[in-house]
């Protein structure tokens, strides 16, 4: 893992790589190469994992002089693609220098044979153009600003951001996505002209200014419905195992994110299996009843995988103490409240280790949320449930968020403007309450275009959920769940790998009929079958923790105050596009139980933490000490 930068006929400068340090703290470079009348500026942070020697070192030249490339990430079978390769003189053995040649010989369409996690940025110099590309499920994230003749690129915003050419400005209609989603689907950022590069697509960008967006991989699966329980079982155990096996790819130590559930423990299993030492597992929980730790379950764990195992527990002053700060390495206002416990595992792994395996990746394709349930009982029965008291409903269960969703769902009888429902946490109706009078033309915006192009990618398949669950492992998952993994666990120099994101093993899923991912109200049937072979059935069966934290309460509390006095602040995003006495009103219903409006005021507290970051750089401090005073000026 690593951390790329670089520009087109405008200045990138070396001492901004600093911004980008801690994605590779190995080595850095950046090149300058003037190209007939353009300047292309490629700069590159190395975390050292294959071929540790300077050999690895970036940006790496082609040796006829022709290319050029900057990559961050990892592609496990790039010994398979190098036996393809002949006459080659190869300087070490990594796969940035696989693939740099790889590309030359075949061109930029067979990033198609690349199985892996990645971002980079391909410079052709004979033919005056620069490649961007990002992975088949965006695990790696990429941004670009273009302006006429102009590129900035970067693992991260803020390699755009601090470059003389961008003009810092927001963008209201992708506020009123976030707001709508709780995040930003691509190619949309907040900020005004800067896109995220789409997950299975590359740019293409000619020195005088013109540029495409290309997609690499057009999957539209259809179900084999043959196949018997039996053989589609030892298909997934023969996928995983190879899956893990090519993650262990690495000339350093590889641990383990390793949670309570089936997920994180099916992976130390066959993780231990294919390693000659134990194994180091890592474990984070909270202070508290309730579902809040998972250090005991965790343990119980690492004790039957006999890992050497490492935990942590953490207060509330901590969790507050990063969530300030965690704005500033996800960049993007993602409103999850796990981000402070993924930085503090990531930062206890990095004691020990460069790289981890986790088990992001697991629920989309195979129906693991409880909201899938919801979808399937929302097909089944929309036509009663359309018809149903919705208010009398949400009068008995107020606290209700999930039913509010799904009864807000039920009322749309196509399919794709019901999955965006399922995704909604603010309706119309309530961004109509939120916005000031000059913004509410945003509530007529219709969320559905950003997901139209995978969603027509799915009508092979043949129910409403198999197409959610695509639909989610290429939307949600890419630019929500996986950006933040990637982006908090390299604030602390660690790579962080997703074996149930293999392609072999996604594409073999997605053929799978519906009945072998759910089975009644059994999610993730196949994978739990499976886990038979591996697991003990008191591991299998353990409740999903997903871990969780204790906001809903803390909403009720001292964080109540603090998004009062955020709000408040004549400073305050709030204070420029929203209706504060409507916030307020939410508060005061959702502490009185009346209403459950935890995500939407988790919402717009991310969003002003976010802005003061990134627009009222003046202000610094410490969340805690905010708490404790009641007063963020």
């Amino acid at each position: 893992m690593c951390g790329i930068a670089g520009s087109i006929n405008c200045v990138t400068e070396e001492r901004n790589l600093s911004l980008i340090a801690h994605r590779g703290p190995d080595h850095q470079a950046l090149t300058e190469l003037q190209v007939g009348d353009n300047k292309v500026y490629l700069g590159h942070t190395r975390l050292s994992i294959l071929e540790l020697t300077e050999a690895g070192n970036q940006p790496m030249l082609s040796d006829c002089g022709n290319y050029c490339i900057i990559f961050n990430g990892e592609i496990y079978n790039h010994l398979e693609l190098r036996q393809k390769l002949r006459g080659i003189h190869f300087r070490g053995h990594s796969d940035t220098e696989t693939i740099l040649y790889y590309l030359r010989q075949y061109g930029i369409k067979a990033i198609k044979d690349f199985n892996g996690i990645f971002a980079f940025a391909f410079l052709d110099i004979k033919k005056q153009k620069i490649f961007l590309a990002r992975d088949h499920f965006g695990v790696k994230p990429l941004y670009y600003f273009i302006t006429g003749d102009q590129l900035v690129f970067g693992s991260e915003l803020k390699m755009i951001l601090c470059n003389k050419t961008y003009e810092k400005a927001l963008d209201t209609n992708a506020l009123d996505s976030f707001l709508t989603l709780r995040y930003n689907p691509s190619p949309q950022t907040l900020f005004k002209g800067i896109k995220k590069l789409e997950p299975a697509c590359f740019l293409e960008f000619h020195f005088d200014g013109r540029y495409s967006l290309n997609n690499y991989w057009s999957s539209s699966p259809e179900v084999h419905k043959n196949i018997s329980e039996r053989e589609a079982i030892e298909e997934y155990k023969f996928l995983l195992d190879q899956s893990v096996k090519r993650q262990l790819l690495s000339d350093v130590p590889v641990g383990l994110l390793l949670s309570g559930g089936i997920d994180s423990a099916v992976l130390g299993h066959l993780m231990a299996k294919n390693n000659n030492q134990p194994i180091h597992t890592f474990t984070i929980g909270f202070r508290g009843e309730g579902d809040f730790n998972e250090l005991t379950d965790a343990k119980e764990t690492a004790l039957l995988l006999n890992s050497v195992h490492h935990e942590l527990l953490i207060e509330e002053k901590e969790y507050f103490d990063f969530f300030y700060r965690s704005f500033y390495h996800t960049e993007e206002p993602i409103a999850e409240p796990t981000i402070p416990a993924l930085y503090y595992v990531s930062k206890l792994a990095s004691k020990h280790l460069k790289v981890v395996l986790s088990g992001q990746g697991a629920d989309e394709p195979m129906a693991g949320y409880k909201r899938y349930l919801g979808e399937k009982f929302l097909t089944d029965y929309r036509k009663v449930i359309s018809i149903l008291p919705h208010g009398l409903i949400k009068k008995f269960f107020p606290m209700n968020g999930a039913l509010d969703r799904a009864l807000y769902a039920s009322r749309f009888s196509n399919e794709l403007d019901r999955f965006v429902a399922i995704y909604t946490l603010f309706t119309p109706e309530l961004r109509n309450k939120l916005y000031k009078d000059d913004l509410k033309f945003l509530v007529n915006n219709n969320q559905k275009n950003l997901f139209e192009k995978n969603y027509n990618k799915s009508k092979k398949l043949p129910d409403s959920l198999s197409k959610l669950l695509y639909l989610d492992t290429r939307a949600m998952l890419p630019d929500d769940l996986l950006l933040f993994n990637d982006k908090i666990s390299m604030a602390n120099s660690l790579e962080n790998r997703v074996p149930y994101l293999d392609i072999d093993l996604v594409n073999f899923l997605e053929t799978l009929p519906l009945h072998l991912k759910m089975k009644g109200k059994v999610r993730k049937y196949i994978h739990r079958k499976a886990a038979e072979s591996w697991l003990p059935s008191r591991i299998i069966n353990r409740k999903k923790r997903g871990f969780l934290t204790p906001m809903d309460e803390w909403l009720k509390g001292d964080i109540s105050e603090m998004l009062t006095d955020l709000i408040d602040n004549h400073h305050s995003l709030s204070n420029d596009y929203f209706n504060r006495d409507f916030i307020k009103e939410m508060l005061m219903m959702h502490k009185s139980r009346k209403r459950d409006f935890q995500r939407q005021l988790f919402i717009i507290l991310s969003l002003e933490l976010w802005y003061k970051h990134f627009y009222r750089s003046s202000f610094s401090g410490n969340i805690s000490a905010a708490i404790q005073s009641r007063k963020i000026s």
